[in-house]
């Protein structure tokens, strides 16, 4: 027996609670088993009980032998003072408050069906890439509509927190933060990182300073990514390099170093001195960048907000001294949509929790299912099992499911899960 098995059969009523009663026999009346909490503290929030004709509201707390409640020292918390009801599997002692007042328990031995349990360990013991995977197709195509919806926002819900974290740090300045994420999201899976880095060693408001001259901007990005401290042949580079010299005296500035950035095993267009360009120029051409995709309605909007040829050097060039068969090198549609997903999703759905504005919130959610879906590999064996992302809010919704609850086996979690649990054999 698991403690995460018991919450979901009481959160979800699923035991017999006809004639109810405590270990020491008072009657109990379930009107409201309370609001599951995944945080410290009690396990279930505000629940509304009726013991013997008295009403209760308060807490719960959830264990599989009574006596974890000593071993997990909760007779020594306060936060636990506040329990009307210990609900346990199998009740091995007498559980007290601080005070040594002794908190009503029951226990749910014997009070559900023996195939839940059953079911829940045969899922969970599964070697497969899903718990589910062999019976997926099992699952109506409304439950997996609801899960998408569920999923995608509980993504968001996540994204949002972080960037909320990060603007704290930022002193709640949107621009800058939306800035570094824009960054760090330019650099996609390989060079994240070094992209994130890039953008908090040239702060917003220096880039602003110089954003009147396209060299010097130029300048200030492939200098302090470290990619101008060498000699070179070709006119741009060096007058870059001249001019980063200046700059980075000018602003006292310190470069990441050029071994930080990734090239290996890359198609030359997603190398980073390409990726640099473009976000250059996106900076370049707009002000307020967040302010600016805060306002926009329309998806068809939000790609044209990305659509600026870059400097004609990198028509004809990957690397610096290196010329190559001319070809545009734009951001591409596949490019901006990751972009959008990952940066000014998040970041509309961040503002509307900050601000406490619904539509906002909305917004992010219905820009989200507009867009194409993500092709990488999980999605690819989402395909294999047999479900297909149909856009953005799907692809986002089946990346969280498999790393926040199917590879965490928390199929008690997911719609899917509970499902299945509760079919009969």
């Amino acid at each position: 027996m698991t403690e995460s098995f018991l919450h979901y059969i009481w959160k979800s009523r699923l035991f017999n609670f006809n004639q109810l009663k405590t270990i020491d026999g008072q009657d109990v009346e379930i009107l409201n088993p309370g609001t599951h909490n995944t945080n410290a503290g009690p396990d279930f929030f505000n629940a509304q009980l009726r013991i013997d004709n008295t009403l209760w509201a308060g807490n719960v707390e959830i264990h599989v032998n009574a006596s974890e409640w000593i071993k997990h020292d909760h007779h020594k918390d306060a936060s636990y003072d506040s329990c009307i009801l210990h609900v346990v599997y199998e009740n091995d002692t007498v559980t007290r408050r601080m005070d040594g007042s002794i908190i009503p328990a029951i226990e749910l031995r014997g009070r559900f069906p023996d195939y839940l349990w059953d079911n829940f360990i045969a899922l969970i013991s599964e070697n497969e890439w899903v718990s589910c995977g062999h019976r997926i197709k099992e699952i109506e195509k409304d439950v997996w509509t609801d899960l998408f919806q569920t999923m995608a926002e509980e993504r968001l819900q996540l994204k949002a927190q972080h960037i909320l974290i990060s603007l704290q740090g930022l002193k709640n300045d949107w621009e800058e933060c939306f800035y570094q994420y824009l960054a760090k999201n330019f650099g996609f899976q390989l060079n994240g990182m070094p992209f994130e880095m890039l953008a908090r060693s040239l702060p917003l408001k220096i880039v602003r300073k110089e954003q009147g001259s396209k060299l010097n901007l130029d300048a200030l990005f492939y200098g302090q990514a470290g990619m101008l401290d060498k000699e070179f042949l070709d006119d741009y580079p060096l007058a870059l390099k001249k001019n980063y010299q200046f700059l980075q005296s000018k602003y006292s500035l310190k470069p990441i170093h050029l071994s930080t950035w990734k090239f290996l095993r890359m198609r030359p267009v997603n190398f980073p001195t390409i990726r640099l360009a473009q976000l250059i120029v996106l900076l370049q051409n707009t002000n307020n960048l967040f302010s600016i995709a805060r306002d926009l309605e329309k998806l068809k909007d939000f790609h044209r907000l990305f659509d600026f040829p870059i400097n004609e050097y990198w028509s004809e060039h990957y690397l610096f001294d290196k010329s190559s068969v001319r070809k545009e090198k734009s951001i591409g549609k596949n490019s901006i949509d990751n972009l959008i997903i990952n940066t000014i999703v998040p970041f509309l759905y961040a503002w509307g929790t900050f601000t406490g504005s619904e539509p906002f919130k909305l917004k992010a959610m219905t820009l989200l299912f507009e867009l194409s879906s993500e092709n990488n590999r999980i999605i690819e064996k989402w395909e294999q099992s047999g479900v297909k992302a149909e856009n953005a809010g799907h692809s986002q919704a089946l990346i969280h499911l498999k790393q926040y609850h199917c590879s965490e086996k928390k199929c008690l979690t997911c719609s899917i899960g509970m499902k299945l649990i509760n079919t009969l054999p």
